[in-house]
């Protein structure tokens, strides 16, 4: 029997934050190692009109792996002050 899986409603997820890369060709490959990881944990998307920006969330507790993630591409996730990395 095919275990059903609900999509996460936003409310879970922590805010959209900004992801910077050194050029556009680590943005996309960044995107692309994301995608291979098939999770609902955390979500990635190119930023509209930036070419080495992506936007990140991710649910409570999976910050670091998607950190992680981000810096192996030269990246790091920009976040606000008031912003927990834990969270």
């Amino acid at each position: 029997m095919k275990k059903e899986t609900v999509p996460a409603s936003s409310a879970e997820f922590g805010p959209w934050t900004a992801a910077r890369f050194h050029t556009q060709e680590a943005r996309d490959h960044f995107l692309v190692a994301f995608a291979a990881l098939r999770t609902d944990e955390v979500e990635a998307v190119g930023m509209p009109g930036e070419g080495r920006g992506a936007l990140v969330r991710w649910r409570p507790g999976k910050f670091l792996g998607l950190n992680d993630v981000a810096h192996g591409h030269g990246g790091r996730i920009v976040l606000p002050a008031t912003r927990r990395r834990g969270g």
